[in-house]
């Protein structure tokens, strides 16, 4: 059989081996430093920009945060404007000016929207009931 003859055996291994060897070469003098920089340059860009993420979303939580703390605040000052004046407007029966109350209701409700944060706008009734914005 020609194909097991030593002769022709011998002369393709030496072929395969230098064919190899040469490619193998190429390949790791040429090519893989290449491949490897755009890796790195890659990765690099990749942890820039997980950084930036990280920065942006720190500061979104801080903003987040003031408004809410905000938000708690004038709540917290329309109730107490809201108390102190009850017995007076009940008193009195007379139409007052709840301007302030309202302005600050309605800085509430726009900061709320624009933050879309729907669990805050829960808290706030409006009239009329088909105006609420909870979910049954």
């Amino acid at each position: 059989m020609p194909q097991l003859d030593r002769i022709i055996v011998f002369s393709q291994i030496f072929w395969l081996f230098i064919i190899f060897t040469a490619f193998y070469t190429i390949l790791t003098h040429f090519f893989l430093p290449k491949f490897l920089t755009a890796l790195k340059s890659r990765k690099q860009i990749i942890e820039v920009n997980a950084s930036e993420v990280t920065k942006i979303t720190e500061k979104s939580i801080l903003k987040q945060n003031l408004i809410q703390k905000v938000l708690v605040e004038d709540l917290a000052l329309i109730k107490n404007i809201l108390v102190n004046n009850l017995n007076a407007i009940l008193s009195t029966k007379q139409n007052l000016n709840i301007s302030i109350i309202d302005e600050k209701i309605a800085l509430i409700i726009f900061n709320t929207v624009k933050y879309c944060d729907a669990q805050l706008l829960n808290f706030i009734s409006l009239r009329p009931k088909s105006l609420n914005l909870r979910s049954s």
